[in-house]
Parts: C-alpha cells; structure tokens; sequence
C-alpha cells in the first residue's frame, strides 16, 4: 500500500504547474501582439490632414455661426484668439491656412508638439504607390547619410528607378505602412484658431485618435479572450484537483457512517493518498474494536444466565415470605442481561444496508404493537419514502422508543413526514415528559430517570442508548425535543436521493 500511496505529484507541484502555464501563456500573449500586431498608431497628425480639416470647418462655422461637431477634433467659438506661443515651425502651415482662407497670416494662431518625421510610420491605403515610393527614396537616402558621414565628398545615391506600368498588372496591396512624406509637418497635441468674419474665433483642438483605439481595442480582444481561455482551464484544473478532495470526503463520511463501508480510493495528489490510507487503516482498527467490544458484551450477558438459574432454582426452595421478593430480582436481573444482550445485538456493523420504504416500515412496528394491546397511532404525510438502512435495526430503534412511550406515557402517537432531505419521524407520549436539563444525559448507557414503574420492574437504561447509536449509525440522529404536554422524541434519517438518469 504505500509503495501506491506514493505515486502522484503533491498538490505545491500541481499549483507550481498551473502557475509556470500562466506564465507561459501571458509570455506567449505579449510576444503574439508584439508580433502579429501592427505597430501602434501614433498620437500625432499630418499637417497636411489638419490644415484640410480645418478649413473645412471654417467654412463651416462661417456660414452658420457655429463650432463644428466631429469626434476626430475638438471645435469651440471664442470671443479672442487663444494664448500660443509663436514658433517658428508653425510658420509654413500658418501660411498656407492663410492663403486658403484669404486670412492675414496674423489672424491664423498655431500651437503644438511638432515631431520628427522619419520616426513614425502612417497606414497608406490602396492607389497611393507614388508616395510609397517617395518614401522608399527618402528612407534610402536618410540610411546613406548617417552612413556616409564624415565623407563630404560622398556621391548621392541615385534615386531608385520607378516602377514601370504594366497594363493587367495585379492590384496595389490594399494597406501598407509608409513614413510621412518630406513637405509634410507632424503636429500631436495642437491648437489651431483663426478669425472668423464676425470678429470671433474658430478654435480646433485635436480629438481622439480613432486608429490607437482601434490597436488597443485590438489588443484588449487578445487579451480578453486570453483570460477566458486561462480561466477554463484553471476552472478544469480546480475542478480535477477537486474531484479527489470531493470523493475522499465522501468515503470518509460513509466510513463514519458504516465501518464496513469500502475502502476509501487511494487516488489524486499525494497528500490525499496518505490519508485515504491512514483513513483505511484507522477504519479497520475501529471495525476490530466494535467486533471485540460486541462479542465480549454478548458473551458476558450470556455467561450470566447460568448462576440466574441456579438462583431461581434456590428460590423455590426458600420460606414463601422472601420467595416473592427474590423472584422479583431475579426478573429485573434477566431484564437486565436481556438488555445487555438486545444492546450487544443492535451492532450498526452487523447487518447489510438495503433500500426500504420508512412507511411500510413504521406501520409493521405500529401494527405489532396494536396486536399487543398498546394504544400506538400513526400518521403520515408522505405515501413512500425510501432511505437505505438495516430493517432489523431500524425496527429496533423505532421499538425501542415506542416501548418507551407507552411505558412512561401510556400512549405513542407516531408521526412521518419530509424536510428537506431527511425524513422527520416524532413520538410524541402522554407522559410527565423529560426536563430540559436531562434530555442529553439519558442517551447514556445504564441512565435511568424513573427508577420503578408500576409494575415492579425497571429498565436497564439502554434503550435511548440503542436506539441513539442504530440512528448515527444511518447518518441520523436522535433527540428530546420540547413540548406543551408529554414527551416528544424525534428521530431524523438521511433520504436517499434519486439517481438521475444518464444522457
């Protein structure tokens, strides 16, 4: 057994797997949009797009008085021109605004971060091969003078030739990247302004930046749909790891339930196999300790039978006046063994479990002690309610209570019923009742409140015992519960729930 209690990773190493796993795909994941992913669009705008943007909305805003409404800029109308600074790279597209709106150049205010252009790249759409390959010359011809620096005397790189046309050629690709043209200023974070006719002024800010929301976007969507795939298989992992955890726990609830229930699988991580086998080891022990403590009761009970008869047969032969008083004795003393015997019988070990019906069963021991001459009734909310249980054992537990009632209540008023997923079983007497502060203490063994009853003979204080010990035996239990009149015993025991049916 422990050479197999050994197999299997410990449940630190099954985490530390997990953990490397996440490791690895978040690596994987920062590499992939590293990769596959198109540089991130930059912040910034051609000069060329905003002197056209603006324009249009100047046009705009003069002819109806109001800012433009657009998500790519920022419109306002001002009573002054904004407070910008004067820089002398503003200078070219400061003109040319001017000159397209027939404006003095002291009308047009600029502002912003200018950005060197052979540091970013721009997404060109299909048709614009001309400008991709003015790119391919400045890049060519940027790379030769850091290269050739230092030597005046360099001659200049021809230009590469253009690309002859050829009639049926296949179509451009439709999306490439490509620096910004020479004549071309990049501006990020700008404020543009110009007068209007009616002495206010249009004030243009730049907006949100429509492609680096659409990357992060991107971006977000690899990510997102990272953390789901992570999540399905640490929810796999957990419930894998789990599901050993989940049977051990239930073994070792039926172990606690039933000792000669089967052994606990020595099965999942590490930890779990040792102490399914500490489980099974300890079961066995515990199965060994009831089989002696039962057979030596029983065989104690039994042995004292013998000097009982040599006793009754002493007592025939005694003065009539004492031969009362010893017979009287000599019963309660036969009770007595009976009951040690009853006790020792009452084994939750000794009998095989089967599914029965609680109903069918209340009503035999009811039925029985009607035949007896005992006023015994019950009641049932439930037509059928199957538990799995020992019958005889059962039939004892239920006897033993009812006796019980009857003795010290004259009377037994059985009533079934269901909550939940146990069946609740009360028998409610006509007696004086038990006090509250001795409802625990009569579960013990040999723990009598009435002494003598009215027909001379006493119990032997095992019958709560019993029937307390065949109720935990079933995963139930069995309490005094409080009460308006008499006494009220209530017996709980675990439904068996319906299989459901494969798919």
């Amino acid at each position: 057994m422990s050479a197999k209690r050994s197999r299997g990773l410990p449940i630190a190493a099954h985490l530390a797997l997990l953990v490397a796993l996440v490791f690895a795909t978040a690596f994987a994941v920062t590499l992939t949009i590293i990769l596959a992913l198109p540089p991130r669009p930059p912040d910034v705008m051609r000069s060329d797009q905003i002197v056209s943007d603006f324009v249009t909305g100047y046009r705009a805003a003069a002819e109806t008085g109001r800012a433009p409404r657009s998500t790519r800029m920022r419109w306002a109308v001002r009573t002054g021109p904004p407070p910008v600074a004067s820089l002398s790279a503003a200078a070219p597209v400061k003109a040319e605004i001017a000159q397209r709106l027939n404006l003095p150049p002291d009308k047009v205010a600029l502002t912003g971060d200018f950005v060197r252009r052979d540091t970013l790249v721009f997404r060109v759409q299909r048709g614009h091969a001309e400008h991709i390959r003015q790119m391919e010359v400045h890049v060519a011809t940027h790379i030769t003078r850091e290269k050739t620096a230092g030597a005046p005397d360099a001659p200049t790189p021809p230009a590469p030739p253009s690309p002859p046309v050829v009639v049926g050629a296949p179509p451009e690709p439709p999306v490439v990247f490509a620096p910004a043209p020479p004549n071309v200023t990049l501006l990020s974070g700008f404020t543009l302004a110009a007068e209007l006719p009616n002495g206010r002024w249009l004030v243009m800010r730049q907006g949100r930046n429509d492609e680096e929301w659409g990357w992060i976007l991107r971006a977000a969507l690899i990510v997102g749909a990272t953390l789901l795939a992570l999540t399905a298989l640490a929810l796999w992992f957990a419930r894998r790891l789990a599901r050993p955890i989940q049977t051990f726990a239930a073994a070792v609830q039926a172990v606690g339930v039933d000792p000669k229930s089967g052994a606990v699988a020595e099965e999942g991580p590490r930890e779990l196999r040792n102490a399914a086998g500490a489980v099974n080891a300890m079961a066995a022990r515990l199965r060994a300790l009831v089989a002696d403590r039962t057979q030596t009761l029983a065989t104690v009970a039994h042995d004292m039978r013998t000097p009982l008869m040599r006793l009754r047969l002493a007592a025939e032969r005694s003065p009539p006046d004492q031969r009362e008083r010893i017979a009287k004795e000599i019963a309660e003393m036969e009770a007595l063994i009976a009951s040690f015997i009853a006790f020792a019988r009452d084994d939750p070990t000794s009998e095989k479990r089967v599914r029965l019906d609680l109903v069918a069963l209340l009503q035999s021991v009811a039925d029985d002690q009607a035949e007896a001459g005992r006023d015994v009734r019950l009641s049932s909310a439930e037509s059928r309610l199957v538990i799995v249980g020992q019958p005889l054992g059962l039939k004892r537990l239920f006897t033993n209570l009812i006796d019980n009632a009857v003795k010290y209540g004259a009377r037994a008023d059985v009533a079934l019923r269901r909550d939940g997923a146990e069946a609740v079983i009360d028998i409610l007497d006509g007696g004086p009742g038990v006090p509250a502060g001795k409802r625990e203490e009569v579960f013990k063994p040999f723990v009598r409140l009435h002494e003598h009853h009215g027909d001379g003979v006493s119990g032997a204080g095992l019958g709560l015992t019993a029937a307390r010990s065949i109720a935990r035996a079933h995963g139930g239990d069995v309490t005094i519960e409080e009460t308006q009149q008499g006494g009220l015993v209530r017996v709980r025991l675990p439904i068996e729930e319906p299989i459901p049916a494969a798919r």
